[in-house]
């Protein structure tokens, strides 16, 4: 995986300094959900895939959204999610 196939490295959670906030935490638990899912039975995979690729810009929890929201290009990200070589962390580090 290239340099401009990975995820970033920060807590997407943290937002650069603002602070955690209840949106920000239901954003981040929706595709770190969504990549747990990819990994579970098929109807859980499909749904998530389903999530994953919808191209929707409107919907507040929409992925394309919640990329948008932490300052992610949306196709970059769904890239490297689907094509990770390794299985992504999905559980917070302890502070």
């Amino acid at each position: 995986m290239s340099s401009s196939d990975r995820l970033p490295e920060m807590d997407l959670a943290y937002l650069g300094g603002k602070g955690y906030t209840a949106v920000s935490e239901l954003m981040r638990a929706m595709i770190l959900r969504t990549i747990e899912d990819l990994s579970a039975g098929p109807e859980l995979r499909q749904e998530a895939l389903d999530y994953l690729m919808d191209e929707d810009e409107e919907y507040v929890l929409s992925f394309n959204s919640i990329c948008r929201y932490f300052g992610f290009n949306p196709e970059k990200t769904r890239h490297a999610i689907l094509n990770a070589k390794t299985k992504i962390r999905t559980r917070r580090r302890a502070a």
